[in-house]
This record gives C-alpha cells, sequence and structure tokens, in this order.
C-alpha cells in the first residue's frame, strides 16, 4: 500500500487539487439553487395573496392585475400542481360573482389550458 502511494504521488496531488478546485463551485452552485427557491417561493405567494387580496383593506380588487397575475403563475412549473387547485377554486368562485369580467375568466381557462398542457393532464 505503502509502495503504491509512493509510486502515484503525482497522481494523487492531481486529483486532491482538483478537488480543491471543484468544491467552492459545488458549494456555490448549491447555495444559490436554495436562494433562487427561496425567492421563487417568496415571489410565488406574494402573487397569490395579490391575486386574492387588495393592497389595502377595503380598496377595490384590479381585474387587470388580478389576470396579469393569473398570467405570471404560469412561470413556477414546481407550483403547477397547487396552481391548478387553487386556479379551478379561484375560477368556480369567481365565475358566480356578477362583477367579474369575462377577460379574467379567460385568463383563468387559458392558464389552466396552459398548466395542463405541461404536466400533461
Amino acid at each position: 500500500m505503502l509502495t503504491w502511494l509512493a509510486s502515484n504521488v503525482t497522481g494523487l496531488s492531481i486529483i486532491g487539487s482538483a478537488i480543491a478546485f471543484i468544491w467552492p463551485i459545488v458549494q456555490f452552485v448549491i447555495t444559490r439553487r436554495r436562494d433562487l427557491q427561496f425567492r421563487e417561493f417568496e415571489i410565488y405567494h406574494r402573487l397569490i395573496k395579490e391575486l386574492v387580496s387588495p393592497e389595502e383593506e377595503g380598496a377595490p380588487m384590479w381585474v387587470d392585475r388580478q389576470a396579469a397575475i393569473i398570467f405570471e403563475l404560469r412561470h413556477f412549473p414546481r407550483y403547477y400542481a397547487f396552481t391548478v387547485r387553487t386556479l379551478t377554486g379561484l375560477r368556480t368562485k369567481f365565475a358566480s360573482q356578477t362583477v367579474v369580467t369575462t377577460r379574467l375568466i379567460e385568463e383563468f381557462d387559458l392558464t389552466l389550458d396552459f398548466i395542463n398542457s405541461k404536466i400533461g393532464r
């Protein structure tokens, strides 16, 4: 064993140097991915909150803003299953209201069709 180590010192030092070089890169990638997932979590939940509740208590909900939020939910594939359940429930709730516009219902349908096509439903 000792003879093998002595005869392969050069190769082992190259491997050691490569590991020492690569390890910080791996740590950076893992940390970056975790940070991006946390940011995505915060943004997604903020969008859901803005979709269902006004900015201020008693303030009106803006259909254009809600339609834009519904559209933006397409960009969160990690949450597709939950998004489909949420939008389906909200679509039913909003469709029963007389104030909601057909444009908002159309955006619900378009986004649900888009997500369902992505997840194979």
